[in-house]
């Protein structure tokens, strides 16, 4: 017994991480994060459920209500990107805070504003915050989740995502026949408003985080956190081998494996938000256009984040079992012929629902492969740091799909055409993601 106890404690905290059953606490981290991220999901797409009615308010035509579904993904890709960099310097809890408390005061305000650039300088802020949540979520449930359970628990909390927009959507189809647009701003703020208490109180900060950080109380802080997750702290008290120095950009290109797989990783991201943005921000409005209620055009949305929803499942179970980049290379070849039959779909209302679920599964499925594969292609220094860079190259694809998308519906496209365009860059990315070269841990 003393030879397994001394075992143990040789071993890293990250190994014993790694090696061990997932504890209460660690799940605890999981579902905390994916509350988080049910948020960010109704935050993010609560501006084409409200596309309709805002345009109908404001007399926009397609190319103005491009840019305000464009203007929340501007903020988040900013937010991926720099706020990224940030939670490896100043810690992820710290940023998980401000970046709740950004979203929660840019959600609720947007509910008074009187113009569009009022709303597009909100919905900007918003998505500022959003995106530094993005990429820090994603990689303290890295950090805690253990090997076997990574990817069950990456399933969890981008599942999450879509979760939260198929929840919001619904009630959002319900607040919309008895009130206006600016309740559903007002909703989604509230909600992130009660949230905000419990993220404070019961949110740990990140153990890798903690190891290598020279502030005055890390060390208190780093015995607190191996006592709450039932650690023992080994001899050269590290989680890793790691240096003191911050995680920065450059390591993300260094060695040249490394480069190779970034380069592939923002290939993958720029291709998917290009083609699930367009989908997820036009989607509503068009129905609408095509003669639904404003309540059905949200419902069908709501609808693709249902199809999603049960897509993160199936990606997060099965990524257990093969490769993710190879099932992500499925997810990936599939969308693109659901996309096109979308497109070229008659206009009956049951095959429209069937379809806008299969594009969920299939896009937030792939989306979902992305979020599992980014962290493990980075060491703990550089996690947040390089799937930060990732999210935030990705959505440049993410805040060019809406506008273009009002400008080709305003030049008079066919609708088809539309949705092959917004269908082909999704073969590159098949061939992208099947080329990273994964740990071997996920092989």
């Amino acid at each position: 017994m003393a030879e397994v106890s001394g075992n143990l404690e040789a071993k890293s905290v990250r190994a014993q991480l790694n090696s061990r059953e997932m504890s209460f606490a660690q799940w605890e981290v999981v579902l905390l994060c994916t509350a988080i991220n049910m948020l960010d999901g109704y935050d993010v797409l609560v501006m084409s459920f409200a596309a309709a009615p805002v345009a109908a308010d404001w007399q926009l035509d397609p190319a103005n209500l491009g840019l305000l579904l464009s203007a929340g993904l501007i903020g988040m890709a900013l937010g991926s990107i720099v706020l990224g960099s940030l939670a490896d310097a100043l810690g992820r809890k710290r940023l998980v805070h401000i970046c709740l408390i950004t979203v929660t005061l840019g959600m609720i305000l947007s509910a008074y504003t009187q113009s569009q650039l009022q709303l597009l300088t909100l919905r900007f802020v918003t998505g500022v915050g959003i995106g530094g949540m993005l990429a820090t979520l994603t990689g303290l449930v890295s950090e805690y989740s253990n090997d076997k359970r990574r990817g069950i628990c990456m399933g969890l909390l981008q599942s999450g995502y879509p979760l939260g927009a198929l929840l919001g959507g619904m009630i959002a189809a319900q607040i919309i026949q008895v009130a206006d647009w600016r309740s559903l701003f007002l909703f989604g703020g509230g909600l992130s408003a009660v949230l905000l208490p419990l993220i404070v109180i019961r949110l740990p900060e990140s153990l890798d985080f903690v190891s290598r950080s020279g502030s005055s109380g890390a060390d208190d802080m780093k015995r607190r956190l191996l006592d709450k997750f039932e650690l023992s702290e080994p001899q050269h008290s590290m989680v890793e081998d790691l240096d003191q120095a911050t995680g920065s950009w450059r390591s993300c290109f260094t060695p040249l494996e490394t480069r190779i797989n970034t380069l592939l990783l923002w290939s993958c991201y720029l291709a998917l938000m290009f083609s699930f943005y367009f989908v997820v921000s036009w989607t509503p409005k068009l129905l609408v256009d095509a003669g639904l209620s404003t309540s059905q055009g949200i419902s069908a949305g709501a609808i693709l984040q249902a199809g999603g929803l049960v897509g993160a499942l199936v990606i997060g179970l099965l990524g257990s079992k093969c490769a993710v980049n190879k099932l992500a290379a499925w997810f990936f070849s599939i969308s693109v012929v659901v996309i096109l039959a979308y497109g070229w779909a008659d206009g009956e209302l049951t095959a429209l629902m069937i379809l806008s679920a299969m594009m969920g599964f299939f896009l937030i499925g792939a989306m979902i492969g992305l979020y599992t594969i980014g962290p493990a292609l980075y060491d703990a220094k550089s996690r947040v740091t390089g799937v930060g860079l990732a999210i935030g190259v990705g959505r440049l694809g993410a805040i060019a799909a809406p506008f273009a998308g009002g400008l080709m519906l305003e030049a008079g496209l066919e609708i088809s055409l539309i949705y092959a365009v917004f269908a082909a860059p999704l073969v590159l990315a098949a061939f992208a993601v099947r080329s990273i070269s994964l740990p071997m841990a996920f092989r």
